[in-house]
This record gives C-alpha cells, structure tokens and sequence, in this order.
C-alpha cells in the first residue's frame, strides 16, 4: 500500500511518477501527490472499539484458566463421591 495517492484519481488506476526536481506526481493527471498520515482518526477509532470488545473477552479467559489452574480434586475417594452428589443436586 503505497504512502501516497491523487486525491483527484481513482485508486484503482493510479501509478506515480517522479517529476524532474524530485516531487512525485500522478501519472494519469500530472498533480503532486498527497501524503497519507500514518495514523487517521478511523484507525484509531477502530482499534479502541475493538479494545473495548475484546478486553473482556481476553479477562474473562485469563480468570478461568487461573480458577481451572487452583482447582484440585480431592485425593479420598469418599469426599470425591460427596462432591459430585453434592453437585448434582444443585442443578
């Protein structure tokens, strides 16, 4: 993707030249070309509505694999059976 462009030209048919004193110029139509900025106000628009969309998602995924990571299971086989009778009734 090229940093300059013809703000008069399609995009699709744009190619540059360069003139003789070292200004790049629209091949189709003769103008200098403009500058692209680097950053623009949609761009980082966009990246912070994303942020906020995927910031909970990637939270929520470090805390269940810390709880999955703290989660043992009991060693006695009796509080084992406990637990999962326990559990079922809680459905």
């Amino acid at each position: 993707m090229s940093r300059y462009y013809c703000p008069f030209c399609s995009s699709r048919y744009q190619f540059h030249k360069t003139s003789s004193d070292g200004v790049l110029i629209c091949g189709l139509c003769g103008d200098p070309l403009v500058k692209k900025p680097l950053l623009n106000s949609r761009r980082i628009i966009g990246a912070v509505a994303a942020s906020a969309f995927l910031a909970p998602l990637l939270i929520m995924i470090i805390f269940i694999i810390k709880d999955f990571s703290k989660e043992k299971l009991p060693s006695n086989s009796d509080s084992l059976v406990l637990l999962t009778i326990d559990k079922s009734w809680l459905i």
